[in-house]
C-alpha cells in the first residue's frame, strides 16, 4: 500500500545533522514511490547532491520564514492538495525525529482498514493541566510520523485546516493550532485515528518525551530528536527512560541508533548527554561469562607509564587481572630502569613479542606526554581496537590518605578483579560505540563538583579549535578522564594521537600546574572521543558505587535544603534570581587571573600561594 505513496519529510531550521537525515530519507525512498523533501532554500544543493541516486525524491523550498516541522509539512500538503495527488496515503515527518524504528507497510507501519490517521504517538490533553477540559479531545495525535489515509486527504474540512493553518516559531502555539486543531478536525469529521501501541500503557501528557522506553518497545516508529535535547533536570523530574530506548534501538533498529549517536555526539553537551541516557555502569565483580577467553576485538593494548622500574609489582598485580591476549606498551625515565621492567617481565614468564618497553625522551608532560608521543605510532598503527592506560597515580597536593583514595578510584573502578575487567571487556564487544571508559567524577576528598575545569576551560577551548574538536563543551564539571587513566578505543583517540604535540609544550618539572597542557589533555580525551562519534561511558564497582553515592547524596541534601521548595527546577531558579554575590565574582575574577599567571610563569607558583592564600581567606569568611 504505502509503495503507492507520498513522503513528505521536512529538514527545517535547527540542529541538522547529515547522518540522521540520510537515513531517513534512504528508507523513505526505499518504501514509498515519491519522497518530498522539504528544505530550506540556502541547503537546496547540499541535499539534492546527497540524494541526486534517487530519483523518486525530489524537493520543495520553505514559502515562508517560518521554517518548523510543522510548516514544512504544511507546505508539502498543500502542494499535493494542488497537484490533486490524494488517491494514495501521505507520511509527514522530518528531520526532528529518529525514523523508521519498524518496517513499513503491511508487517509493520501502516494504515489499518477503516482507519484516517496512523499516528506513532499522541498529546494527552485530558492531563496537560494546561488545556481546559473539554475544549479539545483526549488525545491529540501528533504529526511527528504519520499517515493519512486518501479518503482523509480529500476531505474539504482537512484541505480547508491545512490551508488556512498559521504555522508559529512557537512550540506551544504550534501544538495548540497545529497537532489539538488538527484532532478537532479528525474527531468533528469522525475519522478513525489508530496507535501502534496498547494507549493504556502510557500515561503521561507526552509520551514522545516522557516515556521514550515504551513507546519504541510498544511499536512506534520513531522519536523525537529533542529527547536527547530536554534539560537533565527535566529527565530526573519526569524520570525518563532515554537509556532503555536507546539500548532498544541499539538491538532492533541499528541505522536508526548509530544516527542517534551521532546527533548526540555533535550536538549534545558530553554531561547533559551522559546524564539523560544514563551513561554510568555498576558492574559486577564476578563475571557474567566466566569461561570466555576471546573477544572479537583481538588483543588488548595496554599503556603503562611505570617512571620507576619499583613499580612493576603494583602494575603486574593489575596486568595478571586481563583475561584474555594482552600486549604491553611500558614507558619509563631511563634506560637502567628499562632493563629492570625487561628482566621483570622474563621472570614473570610474559611472553616474548607481546609488547615493548621505552624510555621517555624528556622528563616533561608525565603520563600525557608519554602515552601521546611516545606510544603515537602504536596507537595509530591500526593493530589494536581496545587498548588500556595505566600509570602509577600519586597526587602530592593533597593529603597521603586522599591521594590513596583516588588511586583507589581509579584502579578499582577499572580492573578490581578479573571478573570485573571481564565485564568491561564485555561492553565494549557488544557496544562498539563505546570510545571510552572512565571512572565517574572524583568528589570525595575533591571539590570537582561544579567547579573542575578549574583554570583550564578557555585555554582548552582555544585548543579544540585549532585541533578541529567540533563539539559543545560541559558548562561545570567536564565529563573527563579525571586522573588519566582509563580504558578506550585507539580510534576514538585519532585526533588525540596525530595532533604534533612537543615535548617543550608541557611545562618543565616540578612546575606540572592545573592549566598546563597536561591538566588541559586530561579534560580534552572526553571530547575528543566525542568529536571522533563516540560515546565515552562511567563504571564503577559495586563497592565505589555505594561509597560514593552516599557522600554525593549527603552534599547535594545539604544544598537542597538551603531552597525554599523541594522541586530542583524551582531550586535553580532561585539560584538564578539570586545570582552570584559581588565577592563571589570578585574571587572568581581573581582566581582566573592566577591561573592565567600560572601558565605564564610557572616557576612564579611558589611566591604567589601566599597572596592566593590571603586573598582565599578573606573572599571566602563569612
Amino acid at each position: 500500500m504505502l509503495s503507492n505513496g507520498t513522503a513528505i519529510y521536512v529538514i527545517g531550521r535547527g540542529l541538522n545533522e547529515d547522518t540522521l537525515i540520510r537515513q531517513g530519507v534512504e528508507s523513505l525512498a526505499a518504501s514509498f514511490n515519491r519522497v518530498l523533501v522539504v528544505i530550506e532554500s540556502e541547503f537546496d544543493g547540499r541535499f539534492r547532491a546527497m540524494f541526486e541516486a534517487l530519483d523518486n525524491v525530489t524537493f520543495l523550498t520553505f514559502a515562508t520564514s517560518v521554517r518548523t516541522p510543522l510548516a514544512g509539512m504544511r507546505q508539502g500538503l498543500l502542494a499535493l492538495f494542488e497537484e490533486g495527488a490524494t488517491d494514495t496515503p501521505v507520511l509527514v515527518t522530518g528531520s526532528h525525529v529518529l525514523a523508521p524504528l519498524c518496517s513499513l507497510g503491511p508487517d509493520g507501519f501502516d494504515l489499518p482498514e477503516g482507519s484516517a490517521v496512523m499516528a506513532p504517538y499522541w498529546h494527552d490533553c485530558s492531563v496537560d493541566p494546561r488545556i481546559k477540559s473539554g475544549t479539545a479531545p483526549d488525545r491529540a495525535p501528533q504529526p511527528d510520523f504519520t499517515l493519512f489515509a486518501p479518503h482523509l486527504l480529500a476531505d474539504s474540512a482537512f484541505q480547508t485546516f491545512w490551508t488556512s493553518l498559521k504555522p508559529s516559531e512557537d512550540p506551544w502555539r504550534d501544538i495548540e493550532d497545529g497537532v489539538i486543531g488538527m484532532a478537532k478536525v479528525l474527531e468533528q469529521g469522525g475519522h478513525v485515528v489508530s496507535y501502534p501501541m496498547d494507549e493504556a500503557l502510557l500515561g503521561s501528557s507526552e509520551p514522545r518525551y516522557f516515556e521514550p522506553a515504551k513507546l519504541v518497545q510498544g511499536g512506534s516508529p520513531c522519536l523525537p530528536v529533542s529527547v536527547m535535547l530536554l534539560d537533565p533536570l527535566l529527565h530526573d523530574l519526569s524520570a525518563v527512560d532515554l537509556r532503555g530506548a536507546l539500548d532498544w534501538m541499539r538491538a532492533n533498529a541499528p541505522g536508526v541508533y548509530d544516527a542517534a549517536i551521532r546527533f548526540a555526539t555533535r550536538h549534545v553537551k558530553l554531561r547533559d548527554f551522559c546524564t539523560v541516557a544514563d551513561q554510568y555502569e555498576v558492574l559486577p565483580t564476578q563475571a557474567a561469562n566466566p569461561a570466555k577467553d576471546e573477544w572479537s576485538f583481538g588483543p588488548v593494548a595496554v599503556f603503562i607509564h611505570a617512571y620507576y622500574a619499583e613499580m612493576m609489582p603494583e602494575f603486574w598485580e593489575l596486568i595478571s587481572r586481563l583475561p584474555n591476549q594482552a600486549h604491553l606498551f611500558i614507558t619509563t625515565a631511563t634506560e637502567d630502569n628499562a632493563e629492570a621492567i625487561r628482566a621483570f617481565l622474563a621472570d614473570h614468564d610474559w611472553p616474548e613479542g607481546s609488547g615493548e618497553v621505552r624510555v621517555v625522551e624528556q622528563n616533561r608532560g608525565r603520563d600525557m606526554s608519554s602515552l601521546f608521543i611516545t606510544w603515537k605510532d602504536v596507537a595509530l598503527s591500526g593493530h589494536y581496537e581496545v587498548a588500556l592506560r595505566l600509570h602509577s597515580k600519586r597526587t602530592p597536593q593533597v593529603a597521603l590518605q586522599v591521594g590513596e583514595s583516588f588511586k583507589a578510584h581509579l584502579f578499582d573502578n577499572l580492573m578490581e578483579t578479573e571478573g570485573y575487567v571481564r565485564n568491561v571487556l564485555d561492553i565494549m564487544e557488544h557496544e562498539p560505540d563505546i570510545g571510552l571508559v572512565v571512572p565517574p567524577v572524583i568528589h570525595v576528598g575533591f571539590g570537582t563538583l561544579g567547579h573542575a575545569w578549574y583554570n583550564n576551560k578557555s585555554t582548552l577551548s582555544d585548543l579544540a579549535k585549532q585541533m578541529y574538536i567540533d563539539v559543545p563543551l560541559d558548562d561545570d564539571t567536564p565529563v573527563g578522564a579525571y586522573g588519566t587513566m582509563f580504558w578506550f578505543r585507539p580510534d576514538a583517540l585519532f585526533k588525540m594521537f596525530d595532533w604534533g604535540w612537543k615535548w617543550d609544550d608541557y611545562n618543565a618539572e616540578p612546575h606540572h600546574i592545573d592549566g598546563g597542557l597536561a591538566h588541559i589533555q586530561e579534560r580534552l580525551i572526553a571530547y575528543a572521543v566525542q568529536d571522533r562519534g563516540y560515546r565515552t561511558m562511567q563504571i564503577m564497582t559495586p563497592g565505589m558505587a555505594g561509597r560514593y553515592y552516599g557522600k554525593l547524596e549527603y552534599k547535594a541534601q545539604m544544598f537542597a535544603s538551603a531552597f525554599a521548595s523541594n522541586n530542583v527546577m524551582d531550586q535553580r531558579t532561585e539560584v538564578n534570581a539570586k545570582g552570584r554575590t559581588f565577592r563571589g565574582a570578585i574571587y572568581r575574577r581573581l582566581r582566573e587571573n592566577y591561573g592565567r599567571m600560572l601558565r605564564r610563569w610557572p616557576q612564579s607558583r611558589a611566591l604567589l600561594r601566599p597572596f592566593k592564600n590571603a586573598a582565599v581567606s578573606v573572599l571566602m569568611r563569612r
